[in-house]
Formats: structure tokens, sequence, C-alpha cells
């Protein structure tokens, strides 16, 4: 009746997955699983949790005493592998299960993800995944109920449609984004995080805290050109006000909490109010996405596999934050002077100037004890044109910056973020 003729698109869709959060949820699951009328449950985890820790005993001793079968596949990588994924899937395709849990880091709930798909819809690996990787087939249906239960703080994946592949014989970290692959319920309970030694609570942390800062200072989303269908319109649709706001409250307790979670590891409030920030984190950057840290921290992953170097997603992630910031405070001066009033919680000498945002990150990143920028993880000056280049093929993520991207601007990112101090 009513269509407006904008060549901007001046609509945006919000996506939330519905969540169960607080102490002791986890015991709760049986309740939930009822209402996807489950059966049996393919639980997809990692060796450390499912022999070192009891919380795959615990969760297959719930679903059994309520009378509900359960199979466990506990081969999950840290950044999760084609090949190891695939194996999940061949392990799991002739399994009659109704209900996928996810529980784990966000290589675990990636993984799930992915083997829900391909147990739904068989196919080889690359059919849908996007060029130049796979051949960018659409998937065709609704996936089987997915529960997402994180047992880190940080990587958003329990509430996002994206899961993230090394792919090793390329060399290659790549995505796959699609609404099919949204968790269906993420149940978050801060106990499981309680076992997250320092370093990985620290990275997890600056993983939660990029999503916030990246989803806040994407594109707004009114400045996209308006898709000729409705169901063309992408998953990461840019800022919203909505996203903004929850953005600004993700930035907010992290900067207060992820200090305290990392000095002292069994802290209930922090670790709580840790585990509930990087799941808003994770609604912001789902609906409006990431940008160039995150397009970066994919050739820069790639790299320190060739060079034999270890590397988290956060740390991959946060080492281009702080030169990001500074490019972008030209750009969206007042949300950097935000984003530095918000991070005033751990730094009071930092004045509240845009400029001085990417000095409090910087701040934050000392006291995390990360390394001094890319050379203290070993990487080169003749490494920046290498990293650059290959960032430009993120196109799904550039595609939300603020700024016009040219290799330019990532080689000047990427020498910004050779050494912090």
């Amino acid at each position: 009746m009513f269509e407006a003729n904008y060549p901007t698109d001046n609509v945006f869709k919000f996506r939330a997955v519905p969540i169960k959060f607080g102490l002791g949820a986890l015991g709760e699951i049986f309740y939930d699983l009822k209402s996807f009328n489950a059966k049996k449950v393919l639980v997809v985890t990692d060796e450390y949790l499912s022999s070192k820790t009891n919380v795959v005993k615990s969760l297959v001793s719930i679903l059994s005493e309520h009378g509900i079968q359960s199979e466990v596949w506990a081969g999950v990588e840290p950044e999760p592998s084609d090949t190891s994924i695939i194996s999940g899937i061949n392990f799991c395709k002739d399994l009659n299960f109704d209900v996928v849990v996810g529980l784990g880091g966000g290589s675990s709930i990636d993984t799930a993800k992915l083997i829900n798909l391909y147990t739904t819809f068989e196919a080889d690996f690359y059919t849908y995944f996007a060029p130049p990787i796979g051949l960018g087939k659409e998937i065709p249906g609704r996936l089987k109920p997915l529960i997402a239960i994180p047992t880190t703080s940080g990587t958003g994946s329990e509430v996002t449609g994206v899961a993230v592949v090394t792919f090793k014989e390329r060399w290659l970290k790549f995505g796959i984004s699609h609404e099919y692959l949204v968790p269906s319920l993420a149940i978050l309970d801060p106990i499981l995080t309680l076992t997250m030694p320092p370093t990985t609570t620290a990275n997890t942390g600056i993983d939660a805290l990029m999503h916030a800062i990246e989803a806040y200072t994407t594109r707004s989303f009114d400045t996209r050109i308006k898709p000729e269908d409705p169901s063309k319109r992408p998953v990461y649709q840019g800022s919203t006000p909505l996203t903004d706001s929850l953005a600004e409250l993700a930035i907010k307790y992290i900067s207060k909490y992820l200090l305290r979670a990392y000095i002292n590891g069994i802290d209930l409030e922090a670790r709580s109010y840790m585990h509930l920030a990087a799941h808003i984190a994770g609604i912001a950057f789902a609906n409006a996405g990431v940008h160039i840290p995150h397009a970066l921290s994919y050739p820069l992953a790639t790299l320190c596999m060739k060079k034999n170097i270890k590397l988290s997603h956060g740390l991959a992630v946060g080492v281009f934050g702080p030169s990001t910031l500074k490019a972008l405070s030209h750009y969206l001066p007042e949300k950097c002077q935000t984003i530095s009033k918000l991070l005033f919680n751990f730094t009071p000498d930092c004045s509240v100037k845009p400029d001085n945002a990417w000095k409090a990150l910087t701040t934050l990143l000392k006291l995390l004890k990360f390394p001094n920028g890319l050379t203290g993880l070993g990487i080169t000056e003749d490494d920046v044109d290498v990293i650059a280049e290959e960032a430009l093929a993120q196109k799904r993520l550039l595609a939300q910056s603020p700024m016009t991207v040219s290799k330019d601007l990532l080689k000047e990112i990427v020498e910004g973020s050779m050494r912090f101090w």
C-alpha cells in the first residue's frame, strides 16, 4: 500500500537468539529440550571439556535422568579446520538425532553449526561457502534446532549465523554466514567459565570488546543501497540505534569487569557480567557486523600458521584495535569519544577525547599482558603488504567499514599495529 522510493535502505531487521542466563542455567536444559520435542541429542564439544572436566558428563547425566538420549562427538579443534569439521560430519551423519548442542568456546559452537548444516543437507564441504572458497549456493532450508552453550566469554558465536573455518591446504581462514545457522537457544551459565585460565579470559574478553567496538563503528544501516528484494538484505546491516545501545553497554561492562575476571578467575560477579557482556556484544555484531580488525585478523592468522606461531582469535583481532580506532577518530569523532568515556573505568588518566579511545584500548591490552603489537608476535615489516593485500578478499566484512577501504588504508592500519608502546 505504501512503498518508499529511496535509493538507500531505510529498513533494518533485528535478530536476537532466545537466551537463558544465570548461575546453574545448564541444569535446566532438559526443560528447554522438551520444547523442541527432543528424544536424542548430539553434543558437539572438545576433548578438554570431555575428558578433563565434568561439564560434558554432567550434561549427559542431566539428559539421561530425564529420558533424553545423547551422542557426544568431542573432536572439535581450536580454530577448527575443514578436516576436523568434515570428520565430525562423517561421524554424525548416520546418527538419528533431532537437536544439536554446541558446548564449549566459539570453535565448538561454529563446528556444531556446520555439522548441523551438512548432516541436514548433505553436500560437498565447499558448496555453501561463498567464492573464492566455495560455490556460494544457498542453504536449501531450515536446520535442526541448535542449542549453544558457551564456556568462554567472548566469541558471541551463540548468537550469530556465522561459522569460521581454517582451510589448511589453502592456508586460509574463511567464514560462512546465513540466518539458518543462528542457534535456536543460548544457555549462558557463568559457572561454566570459572575454569578459564587468565590468558583465555584475556583473549576472549578482548574478542568481545572488539565485537562491540566494531559493531558500534560500522557504517550506518541507512547508507546502504536498497536491495531489490527484502530477502537479499545482508545479515550484517550496519549500525542501528538498537545495536549502538547494545554495543555501548557491552563496552561499559567489559571495561569494568574484564580485568577483575583476569586477575581473579573465581570472581563470580565479574565472570557473570563478562558472560553477559560477551553475549550483548554478540547481538550487536550479529546485526551490525564487524569490519577492518576482523578482516585483517584472517590473513594474520594464516601468516602465523605458516610461521608456526600460536595465535588466538581474540589476539588476532585485538592487535589491530588501537590503530583502527586512531583512524576512525577522524571519521566518527563522537562515537570514538563515547568509547573513550566507556573505557575510562580502568584508565582514569585517559582524557575523554576522540583521539584517546585508541590509547585507552592500548592501556587495557598492556594490563592484560598482550604482546607489544605485531612485532611481539614475530611479524615483521616485510609481512605488512601481504596482510593488507589478503585482507581485501574479506569483502563481506570490509563492506561494513565507515571508511572507504583501500590497500593503502589497510597498510596504514597494519603498520600502526606493529608496536603499541
